[in-house]
């Protein structure tokens, strides 16, 4: 309204002075006409202009149709419609934007918006999470302010094409990131981080599980392979050493054929994505079956006890469950010294299902515990090859619990031995009735 009076105020002013040196010239009357000439001449010169701003704002209106009124109120109709197309492209800017940053927040991958300095213009939750930062204290600092890793620095200034930049380690955690430049304007890049320190962990267990089969075929090859070569030299053995010759190469040929069908079924086991079968599989008898086992691997070196009433059955597939409670009971026998105690036993513990198995061996180090599944991981690996293992039992033990919806438990003390829990949720319990449970000729059985 100001800028309104000032415009209107200077031209009769300018008219004024006009005319009156017109008067004072030539006389009033010019005077007059050279005032009433100037007033036509800027009535002219704003109807020009406002016809000239009716045609533009009708050439860029919202929509095509005639604007009822005299010129002033097409131009104001015309105004408002360009203003509230104005607004209505705001807001869908500004749901745009709404949509951007939601789908930005739903990423998995991380992504920072900076600036040519590395300043921080915006990110997601997820590069928040990557890099330790927030958006609300963070905005504005720059990048390698917060992450000081001079390669890391070095890549933002010259990114090279197609090649994504790993960064470890980061902010002192064991965070592995992928990181890629994307550049969107002349002063605006967005960094795309991707977590991959899972893929690593992966890769570092296919090449540890590589490095191990190798290494475990490896002995038994070589043994086998130098009696071969002993054999084919035609060197005269007598009945004795032969007999040790070919008893140490079919333990050696049993060891990795044993290694081999523990290894195709790890395989098998980690394949599977469907749930186990609901078929029921009473307890008892495989307990039965178990205690016997133990008894022929124990060969009397031991007091085995078997502890089991329950008319349960198991929802699940029984090959595998045998595979995995026959793994527990074997390790028992195998680190438990001459003398010692093991008992197998079935219990409902708060409607899960628990198969136990103690023994009152060696014990196990409580920072191996974690590891204990791990494939081929072994506390004492010396001991493990003087006692046949594979390293592959408790990593299928894992997997079965798995498959059954289940929880390998594992407690131990050093010297004192240790207890394998295999617990079966209660949705995998088939409880069991007295008149129908199995034929049992002793369902507490022991050996001494």
């Amino acid at each position: 309204m100001k800028q309104f009076f000032k415009y209107v105020l200077g031209a009769l002013l300018a008219a004024l002075i006009f005319s009156t040196l017109i008067s004072l010239a030539f006389g009033w009357v010019w005077g007059i006409a050279s005032l009433a000439f100037f007033m036509a001449a800027a009535a002219a010169r704003d109807s020009w202009q406002l016809l000239t701003l009716n045609r533009w704002l009708a050439r860029h209106q919202a929509s095509a149709g005639y604007q009822p009124g005299g010129i002033w109120s097409q131009v104001f109709g015309r105004l408002h419609g360009l203003e509230r197309h104005a607004e209505q492209t705001q807001q869908k800017l500004r749901d745009a934007l709404e949509r951007f940053q939601r789908a930005g927040a739903a990423l998995p991958n991380g992504v920072i918006v900076i600036d040519q300095s590395d300043r921080i213009l915006w990110c997601n939750p997820s590069a928040e999470r990557h890099f330790g930062i927030a958006l609300k204290q963070d905005r504005g600092q720059s990048l390698t302010y917060l992450i000081r890793h001079a390669d890391f620095a070095e890549y933002l200034q010259s990114p090279p094409s197609g090649h994504p930049f790993i960064l470890r380690r980061v902010r002192g955690t064991d965070l592995s990131l992928s990181l890629e430049i994307v550049p969107l304007s002349e002063d605006e890049r967005m960094l795309v981080t991707h977590d991959i320190t899972q893929m690593e962990r992966d890769e570092q267990v296919r090449r540890d599980f590589v490095a191990n089969v190798s290494h475990e075929l490896r002995t038994p090859l070589t043994v086998v392979g130098g009696y071969i070569e002993t054999l084919l030299d035609g060197e005269t053995l007598d009945a004795a050493m032969q007999r040790r010759v070919l008893s140490t190469m079919r333990s050696q040929t049993q060891r990795m054929q044993n290694l081999v069908e523990e290894l195709l079924s790890l395989s098998r086991l980690e394949s599977q994505h469907a749930p186990a079968p609901d078929s029921p599989i009473p307890v008892s008898p495989i307990l039965q079956q178990l205690f016997q086992m133990a008894r022929h691997l124990s060969e009397g070196r031991h007091d085995i006890q078997c502890l089991c009433d329950s008319t349960d059955s198991i929802l699940g597939s029984e090959s595998e469950l045998m595979s995995a409670f026959s793994n527990l009971v074997t390790n028992a026998v195998r680190y438990t010294p001459p003398g010692g105690k093991i008992t197998l036993q079935w219990r409902r513990e708060r409607g899960d299902g628990v198969f136990t198995v103690q023994d009152s061996g060696i014990g196990i180090p409580p920072e191996h515990l974690p590891r204990l599944t791990e494939r081929f991981y072994r506390v004492d690996r010396a001991r493990s090859r003087e006692t046949g293992g594979t390293g592959l039992g408790l990593a299928i033990v894992k997997q079965v619990a798995m498959h059954h919806d289940s929880k390998l438990e594992i407690t131990s003390e050093p010297g004192k031995g240790s207890t394998f829990a295999f617990r079966v949720p209660q949705s995998r319990i088939v409880p069991g009735h007295e008149d129908h449970a199995p034929e049992i000729d002793q369902p507490h059985f022991s050996e001494s």
